[in-house]
């Protein structure tokens, strides 16, 4: 019989992605999580081309996105509550039915020659998919710490963060496609399969996904109390607290820049309304650059220091970005203009990626199991009311002060943030003083 090897000899993988995909049950979420966000992607494209093919009016275009965004604001905090509540595996799953059913009734629906000639129903079907989505995403978010391991968070994260942004680039062309070879609604079926697909992934998971409280009975605790529960928890804890208002910082800017982006390119850059992927091509690849290195490196790097960074980097670029091509046209340089988005896009993505992704990571490690759903809840109903925010006043802003002095101002505004946060951070340390000195468990 061989000898019994000491544990101390056996050399563990290190963490990174490696590790993380090694794991089975995170390989399924994350699959479940490539085919969910690509059918959500497909979707809300296709149905922009249906209600303005219909309609022809871009008001119902609107009406649409304000039907898909709207059940976020009031929804997401007590989806969180119910992700608290109960078993995540099974909300995933049937949140991933549900949402592929619901799909489904547009094509069907176009069989009825009254529903080919108006938008009512679409408007109706998008509410109750965005409905149900919000108890998806919490559910999904609170999920990640039952199956990694804290070394691995900053990887996992990455990774779903990545998700997001290649889905996004990867449905509108593909899309386009379907609709063009396969039929108009061809997008839809697609996409229904695509969600049909991840429930059955999340089917497979093993991990027990069900957050053991100390309560006993859940039905006769006051849902209100335990979201206030949730918020408190947010406001006693300063990185915690820090984290949800970056997050809700950077989406507000990046969902800006992107409303003030197509004016930037005609009347500061004179180049074209549709060259503005000179700016968002390379800012996807940057953030995309971001995401693998802090997946595959980041667990070294404190994440008080990387969110005060990705503050200050972040605003510098944004107030370069104003300034430059000023100082260009008064250099008689004008023919840098053409290569400065891409130089500036890629490195704003990467520092908008260094921004996002260690903000999250924070919630997900310093956050209990029994209140993370609710957490998750408050966030996102906080960053899809930032995401509104934009869209109301960027635009107006730019017209009255000029798209140079808005961008010049969320820059400074970045700056400012991240330089009154270093200042708080030396006077209250943003690490909680319970943590050991050692150096392991580095925030």
């Amino acid at each position: 019989m061989g000898a019994v090897r000491d544990p101390r000899d056996i050399i563990l993988p290190k963490p990174g992605f490696g590790s993380v995909l090694a794991n089975r049950d995170f390989r399924l979420i994350w699959s479940a999580q490539v085919a969910s966000q690509l059918a959500d992607k497909f979707l809300m494209f296709a149905l922009l081309i249906l209600t303005y093919s219909i309609s022809r009016a871009s008001t119902h275009g609107a009406a649409l996105f304000l039907a898909y965004t709207f059940p976020s604001v009031f929804l997401s905090p007590l989806a969180g509550v119910y992700a608290d509540r109960h078993d995540k595996k099974r909300l995933m799953f049937f949140t991933n039915a549900i949402r592929g059913v619901l799909i489904l009734l547009i094509p069907l629906s176009q069989l009825t020659p009254y529903f080919a000639h108006v938008t009512w129903h679409l408007l109706v079907i998008t509410f109750l998919f965005a409905a149900v989505g919000q108890i998806f995403a919490p559910a999904e978010a609170a999920s990640i710490p039952f199956i990694v391991g804290s070394e691995e968070l900053m990887t996992a994260t990455s990774m779903f963060t990545s998700t997001v942004i290649v889905t996004l680039l990867v449905a509108v062309p593909v899309s386009t496609l379907a609709v063009r070879f396969l039929g108009e609604n061809s997008p839809y079926w697609i996409a229904a399969g695509l969600f049909l697909l991840a429930a059955w992934l999340i089917f497979l998971v093993k991990t027990d996904l069900h957050a053991r409280t100390h309560q006993a009975n859940h039905v006769d605790t006051d849902i209100l109390y335990e979201l206030r529960e949730g918020i408190g928890y947010i406001a006693a804890r300063p990185l915690v607290r820090f984290a949800v208002i970056q997050l809700s910082l950077t989406i507000a800017v990046i969902f800006s820049v992107f409303v003030l982006a197509p004016g930037y390119m005609s009347t500061v850059l004179r180049l074209q309304v549709t060259d503005v992927y000179l700016f968002l091509a390379p800012a996807v690849i940057g953030m995309l650059g971001a995401a693998f290195y802090l997946g595959q490196y980041g667990r070294h790097y404190r994440r008080s220091r990387l969110l005060i960074g990705g503050l200050l980097s972040a605003g510098i670029t944004l107030m370069l970005i104003a300034i430059v091509p000023y100082l260009l046209e008064q250099l008689s340089a004008t023919w840098l203009m053409v290569g400065f988005p891409v130089v500036f896009g890629f490195i704003g993505g990467v520092e908008f990626g260094v921004l996002f992704i260690p903000a999250f990571t924070v919630l997900q490690e310093k956050t209990e199991a029994e209140l993370r759903g609710r957490i998750f809840g408050a966030m996102f109903t906080v960053v899809n009311a930032a995401i509104a925010l934009p869209i109301l006043v960027a635009g107006g802003l730019a017209d009255l002060f000029g798209v140079t002095r808005v961008i010049f101002g969320m820059g400074l505004l970045l700056v400012a943030s991240g330089a009154i946060s270093a200042l708080a951070g030396r006077r209250s340390p943003l690490v909680p003083p319970s943590l050991s000195a050692n150096g392991k468990a580095r925030v």
